[in-house]
């Protein structure tokens, strides 16, 4: 009996280490030791290299707390490290970031290097983990948003996109020059009475944030304008302001939420904060195609965005393709069709997972494509 129970511990224990994913960390740098957490995904391999996303708290939270945001559950089919590190304290406003955001001549935590840590960070979880490079994401809130729009202007060259929620670039950041063009989306509630959505005293009002990356980018000037299902009875409606077309792909997104406060929305409300930022990033990705056969023409299948919510766009410039179908990751077939060019799929009665699209084209070629519905 006692070497049955032994046994039983062990095999507990095993599986409490197998799926216990968050992990606590520190390094030494600027002579301070810096904290922080890892998200690493069940289905992480050092041969499929994942993406990184940075998670960066507001002014008084810490890494375990915003931890909650929900960005590990979508690490988890999307194939994601996700990082949250810890700021320090400063004398008076607590935790925060060196991220430029002041007032009246006061900028908390001024003397810490803390783009440093962060780029000495990235290289850290690049060490120690199977990264792509071209896929190197970061996101905050409040102070966090600030910090993120900072490591914009000046660690450009280490991301591929940035979003920041209710947080814009900071009245210290007085000359903002990023190295490359970049990607940016922006969330903010127009009744935000702490990071106001307009007569911001911390940093650049909302408009200006969205006029500066604009032209950074040179995107449209003349946005796209999408609003969100006001579904959720939560007196919120949401504006979605898309500007494309931006150097090397480039664009700008504004999530306008009128009626909100400073406050991260969720699976509750009419937008989810963490799986709109998702998408945005994985749309600035290079995309790949899996398949047991090439197409006849080498081109590729895009489907975007990928995780997918509601439904999902494909697109390809095959001529030749005529019909496709979606399979379980088991192979049972559940939705077929015809297809050319571009198809939008609607995926909203389908169980969340892992399902691949599978092209076929007048020649009989295959080509598939995996997508994730979250």
């Amino acid at each position: 009996m006692k070497q049955k129970s032994t046994l039983t511990f062990l095999c507990i224990l095993n599986c409490l280490i197998t799926f216990s994913q968050w992990s606590n960390y520190s390094f030494q740098f600027g002579g301070t030791n810096r904290q922080y957490r890892v998200y690493v995904p069940s289905i992480y391999n050092v041969n499929n290299p994942a993406s990184l996303v940075l998670t960066l708290h507001g002014m008084g939270d810490n890494m375990t707390n915003f931890s909650s945001i929900g960005m590990n559950l979508v690490a988890d089919t999307a194939n994601i490290i996700v990082v949250v590190p810890q700021a320090l304290s400063d004398q008076y406003a607590g935790t925060t970031w060196n991220s430029g955001a002041g007032t009246m001549g006061y900028f908390p935590n001024a003397s810490v290097n803390d783009i440093g840590f962060i780029n000495a960070l990235i290289d850290t979880i690049q060490a120690n983990y199977s990264i792509n490079a071209q896929r190197v994401y970061s996101c905050g809130f409040s102070m966090g948003g600030f910090m993120t729009q900072r490591l914009g202007c000046e660690l450009t060259n280490r991301f591929t996109a940035i979003a920041s929620v209710s947080g814009t670039i900071g009245i210290g950041i007085t000359n903002c020059t990023p190295s490359k063009a970049l990607p940016v989306a922006h969330f903010h509630g127009t009744a935000d009475q702490t990071v106001p959505y307009s007569g911001n005293t911390y940093g650049n009002d909302v408009d200006s944030l969205i006029n500066l990356w604009i032209t950074r980018d040179n995107c449209t000037l003349t946005p796209t304008l999408n609003t969100f299902p006001d579904i959720a009875s939560d007196g919120y409606t949401i504006d979605h302001y898309i500007y494309p077309n931006g150097i090397q792909g480039t664009e700008v997104e504004l999530f306008k939420v009128n009626g909100a406060d400073h406050v991260w929305l969720t699976t509750g409300n009419d937008i989810d904060y963490t799986i709109e930022i998702w998408k945005f990033f994985n749309k600035h990705q290079t995309m790949t195609t899996v398949g047991i056969n090439e197409l006849s023409k080498n081109e590729t299948i895009e489907i975007f965005p990928n995780p997918v919510s509601e439904s999902f766009t494909v697109k390809t410039t095959n001529s030749e393709i005529q019909t496709f179908e979606i399979i379980t990751i088991n192979g049972q077939k559940i939705v077929s069709g015809n297809f050319q060019f571009e198809k939008t799929i609607e995926t909203s009665n389908l169980s969340k997972g892992i399902y691949i699209f599978k092209s076929i084209d007048e020649k009989g070629n295959i080509s598939k494509q995996k997508f994730t519905i979250i």
